[in-house]
């Protein structure tokens, strides 16, 4: 079964990013670049689609919206060059799936005022994104023509040969359209197989919520340590913070049977003389983590592990894990961590990108010297004057002499190669 990628992302406006002709996306992504230079930006564009969707309360109409958009800056969004009012546009183009044969483009624009500072949404649709079609399928279109109204397609027949395009009227401009469609259209009386919005955007939803997001300064290592979850919740997915660790291992253990001897094939690369590590009941109703060393009887806590060591444990949960989200974005794997485990770590990146879909931004040239094989999968963030960030690909055809003479993606990264950019001049 195919699974849903993004594919390419367009932005127009959104801070100090040039990216009006898209960024495309593969399985495995590597970014770098200098400080500032729009790497978190990037990011926070993703996590703004997924706030839109699942973040903030459920209780208040735009609710999610309003989150969403303090999460990604509020009116400070726009182009610093440009004076409100103003329009910043995002584009998301989605691959094709068994069910979505022609893949799908959202389009959002969203409106600055100059007054009341607001950021409402001023247009809204979603598309087939065969970017070669003149005239594509539109599922919707929200607030094309007046605020607040919009049209929906329907199929003509229970066999899809043609559509055509119904009114919807009280819309509203704070809350991603894509979020409110199955409410919007309670009144039809079309039924759901003439709808053709109704199972695409539930696979769509489906897909943007299993985004998951990880920046190494967000881990808490002392919540790490100290916390013993109860047993009982579903998770399957580390927190930003970590505290979840011994659940997340333990209901994966529970879900796959292999999972557990690979984990500890993993954990054995970084520390060679372990025996076994395994989640552990504390109590009636809750886990910790035990870790056996060869030479000693007794097991060891995470409280007793080293901080590098915790954070590796991390990123094989996370990396090597049977069930991996639609989308793993994670900024600086390699903070805190020793120089020899950086081609370990690179190794279960790879792994991870052969069953979902990988971001890694990374400063660190000890793991780039391990992605040199991989340098269609790597870009980088560059500007010509130091303003506004341009996201390009690496020339593997001026790179390959350097590499046939032995040089790596790091080197020619640690010695500033102009090629390989991602210096701050």
């Amino acid at each position: 079964m195919n699974k849903q990628r993004i594919r390419l992302l367009q932005s127009k406006n959104f801070k100090n990013l040039n990216m009006n002709d898209g960024i495309s996306l593969n399985n495995l992504n590597i970014f770098i670049g200098p400080n500032c230079s729009g790497k978190s930006n990037f990011i926070s564009m993703l996590q703004f689609l997924k706030d839109c969707i699942v973040a903030g309360s459920e209780d208040k109409q735009g609710g999610r919206y309003e989150y969403a958009v303090s999460q990604l800056g509020g009116t400070n969004i726009l182009n610093k060059d440009i004076k409100t009012p103003a329009d910043v546009n995002f584009c998301f183009h989605f691959s094709k799936t068994d069910t979505i044969p022609k893949g799908l483009n959202l389009d959002l624009q969203l409106f600055i005022g100059a007054r009341d500072s607001k950021v409402t949404i001023k247009k809204e649709s979603l598309s087939d994104s065969i970017l070669v079609q003149l005239t594509p399928f539109y599922y919707y279109k929200y607030h094309d023509i007046e605020i607040g109204k919009g049209v929906v397609s329907y199929y003509d027949d229970s066999h899809a040969r043609s559509s055509h395009f119904e009114r919807v009227d009280n819309i509203p401009n704070n809350s991603l359209g894509l979020n409110l469609t199955h409410s919007i259209l309670e009144e039809s009386k079309n039924p759901p197989e003439r709808t053709p919005i109704y199972k695409v955007s539930r696979e769509l939803i489906d897909t943007i919520t299993n985004w998951h997001f990880y920046n190494s300064n967000d881990m808490n290592l002392n919540k790490i340590r100290t916390s013993e979850p109860k047993i009982g919740p579903s998770d399957i997915y580390l927190s930003k913070s970590g505290h979840n660790l011994a659940l997340i291992i333990e209901n994966l253990i529970q879900a796959d049977i292999n999972f557990e001897e690979s984990l500890n094939k993993a954990i054995r690369s970084i520390i060679p003389i372990t025996r076994r590590f395994r989640p552990a009941r504390t109590g009636l109703m809750s886990i910790n983590l035990q870790w056996y060393f060869e030479g000693f009887q007794e097991c060891f806590y995470l409280n007793e592990i080293s901080d590098g060591a915790v954070r590796m444990i991390c990123w094989a949960a996370i990396l090597l894990s049977p069930k991996p989200p639609s989308l793993l974005v994670i900024d600086e794997p390699e903070l805190g961590l020793h120089v020899s485990w950086m081609p370990i770590l690179s190794e279960w990146i790879k792994i991870a990108a052969q069953k979902t879909q990988v971001i890694i931004c990374t400063h660190s040239p000890d793991l780039l010297d391990y992605f040199t094989e991989h340098i269609d999968d790597v870009r980088c963030f560059s500007s010509k004057d130091s303003k506004y960030f341009s996201i390009n690909p690496i020339s593997k055809t001026q790179l390959q002499g350097k590499f046939d003479d032995g040089w790596k993606l790091g080197d020619l990264y640690r010695v500033g190669d102009p090629i390989v950019g991602g210096w701050p001049w």
